[in-house]
């Protein structure tokens, strides 16, 4: 009798997969939780269940999926950061507001210089962002690892929708003048200088060390789309009779309230590190950021290898106008079209970055890889004989860039303690202000010598300065130190 019955339970069992079985012992709620978060808990239906006999139990599993969920599975097979649910709320919920930006930097540049006609003021509003941006970017660091992040990213997107919409409704009454776009660039500049250490930071609050590339590199891909899209639609918007200025900002103020209603549905998280009382003041904090940052042989090399390739490697930037109309004769036209092909390629340099999760020495070296591809796109495209070259070797230089900042960001963050996400974020965007650092004296050599040789001579400095770097020990030491997990204060049910 026992026999008979230990033979059936064996049988039994048999039937069942290691994965069935491993579903059925008892899970914990923090599991649960982190599952639910990650999007690795199973579906209702796929829990175990001992299979009926007959040819219905291989039905319903070969079962083809449906298109809809062929096409979920396809994109979360490619992209693994979608699988966890919080990060594709707020990776929908940020597509709007990047839309909103790019479309600003023409609207206000456009508008402001059909007010007055002068490039004088043009130059003063596109760059009234830049200011508060670089004066601020360090406290918004340290006010993103003392307060509810998600918090810091709704105030400050909502800022900037309702200062836009301040300024559509001024344009719809014919209020509008200059010094109305110049304080929406300082209000948005200044809300950015706090969202963007808090979104970087609240990202990996959300997915963790494992989805970490693949979700900053979706952030990336989200904005490099919005930098092809934006411009175009706001061209189009600002030139459309019965829509103007006044549309367009509208647009943009309805790009904004719709990040916000899908950002608030978020979990509002915490800061890392312990409670308001015990919190020491932020300029400690701020200073306490700076020595973390001096102390960290890695964080400080990737900093540094980033801030160098950009000086090197940038100009090629400024010098777009000069390729089009001097060099290829293709003037606006050709410009829009080279534009939109370093658009294209940092689109595509980026979802190639995201579609993976690995860590490690492995990112070292594709970082180092797209590093050394961006050097040798900047010497193509100096070389390129004909326009056509040059719009196939801007577009490398596009994806080669994209992949390389990509992959220095996500380094940085998997080298980085949690409690100092926003601090080390902040000083990584300081980075991007010293480019007219490097773009002044590649507009002088250009007039010495050509764009061409100019944009040559950046690719060689790329390649000299990485192939060095990558013999350094403090450079071939990097690797993901700091390994976690999403925090249970963020894993509440997307509501």
């Amino acid at each position: 009798m026992d026999r008979r019955y230990s033979s059936n339970c064996f049988a039994v069992a048999q039937q069942f997969s290691p994965r069935s079985c491993a579903l059925s012992r008892p899970i914990s709620a923090s599991s649960v939780r982190f599952a639910e978060a990650t999007g690795q808990i199973p579906e209702p239906h796929q829990a175990a269940t001992p299979p009926e006999t007959g040819s219905k139990t291989s039905d319903r599993h070969e079962a083809p999926l449906g298109p809809a969920r062929s096409v979920r599975s396809a994109l979360r097979r490619a992209f693994p950061a979608l699988s966890n649910p919080h990060y594709r709320l707020l990776w929908l919920g940020l597509i709007p507001s990047m839309l909103a930006n790019q479309m600003g930097m023409v609207a206000s540049g456009y508008t402001a210089f059909a007010l007055t006609g002068s490039a004088t003021v043009l130059g003063i509003v596109s760059s009234a962002a830049s200011i508060p941006m670089l004066a601020l970017s360090l406290v918004g660091g340290v006010v993103a690892d003392r307060s509810p992040r998600r918090l810091l990213i709704v105030c400050s997107q909502s800022a900037m929708g309702l200062a836009t919409a301040a300024v559509a409704v001024l344009a719809f009454l014919g209020w509008l003048d200059v010094w109305h776009l110049i304080a929406l660039g300082l209000i948005n500049g200044c809300a950015f200088s706090f969202n963007m250490p808090a979104r970087q930071a609240y990202t990996a609050d959300l997915v963790g060390s494992s989805l970490l590339r693949s979700a900053v590199s979706l952030n990336n891909a989200g904005m490099n789309f919005n930098r092809i899209l934006g411009p175009a639609l706001a061209g189009i918007l600002l030139v459309l009779p019965g829509v103007g200025a006044a549309g367009t900002f509208t647009m943009m103020a309805v790009c904004f309230a719709a990040a916000v209603a899908t950002l608030i549905r978020l979990p509002a998280g915490q800061p890392a590190g312990s409670g308001l009382a015990d919190r020491p003041p932020a300029l400690k904090q701020l200073v306490d950021g700076l020595g973390y940052i001096r102390s960290s042989a890695s964080i400080r090399t990737l900093l540094f290898v980033a801030l160098v390739t950009l000086l090197f490697g940038m100009p090629y930037q400024a010098l777009m106008p000069l390729f089009a109309d001097k060099v290829y004769g293709a003037g606006a036209q050709g410009l829009g079209v080279l534009n939109a092909a370093v658009g294209v390629g940092a689109l595509l340099g980026s979802l190639a970055a995201a579609s993976g999760s690995g860590s490690g020495e492995m990112l070292r070296r594709l970082q180092l890889m797209a590093g050394l591809g961006f050097g040798g796109s900047l010497i193509a495209f100096g070389l390129a004989p004909t326009f056509g070259f040059a719009v196939a070797g801007v577009t490398m230089v596009g994806f080669a860039w994209a992949s390389f900042m990509a992959l220095n960001a996500t380094l940085i963050m998997s080298n980085t303690e949690p409690g100092y996400y926003g601090r080390v974020m902040s000083v990584y965007l300081l980075t991007f202000g010293f480019m007219p650092v490097s773009t002044i004296p590649a507009g002088w050599l250009a007039d010495l010598i050509g764009g061409p040789p100019t944009i040559v001579i950046c690719g060689v400095l790329v390649l000299i300065f990485l192939g060095t770097a990558s013999f350094l020990p403090s450079y071939r030491l990097i690797q993901a130190e700091v390994r976690w997990a999403p925090p249970e204060r963020v894993l509440a049910p997307v509501s």
